[in-house]
């Protein structure tokens, strides 16, 4: 059996498709759209980017296999480099957020949130007039180190 393509001229609804999944919370039915998108246009910006983040809101699954080298992949593909910058800050931040759920990875998870945080304060210089995108990224960043009392990693000292 193969894949059936869809008509490039259903894109826009496809891609509407694939919002309502990741508000359902269903990443995986989004990526699939997604990638029949990439099939009749490889370099669709609206799917690029929701791809990855359908992609990131694995890490908000229990036992979802994330591919942290294929996002990266994926951003890399993006045309604009405020976008690349931003993206690259979301993946950082949901990476951090997922490592919140295990005690032993909170210093983890704030450093991955302090990358995400340079990420967006770059984004911030680069935004587009009227978006506030990175700025709400970056306060949310700060708010949970403040709520969840994140520290970097403590330095052993020689036990001799």
């Amino acid at each position: 059996m193969e894949y059936h393509l869809i008509h490039k001229s259903t894109i826009d609804t496809v891609l509407d498709k694939a919002r309502q999944y990741r508000s359902l919370r269903e990443p995986d039915l989004a990526i699939s759209i997604c990638i029949d998108v990439f099939a009749v246009d490889s370099d669709n910006q609206d799917a690029l980017v929701i791809y990855i983040l359908a992609l990131t809101d694995q890490y908000s699954h229990q036992h979802a296999k994330v591919q942290p080298k294929k996002i990266v992949e994926f951003i890399a593909k993006l045309k604009s480099e405020f976008h690349r910058i931003y993206y690259t800050g979301i993946f950082l931040e949901r990476k951090a957020r997922a490592l919140l759920k295990n005690p032993m990875s909170q210093s983890f998870a704030y450093e991955g949130l302090m990358e995400a945080i340079a990420k967006y304060e770059i984004a911030e210089k680069m935004a587009p007039k009227h978006c506030s995108d990175p700025i709400l990224r970056y306060n949310s960043c700060l708010r949970t180190i403040e709520k969840e009392n994140l520290q970097p990693r403590a330095e052993f000292d020689e036990l001799y």
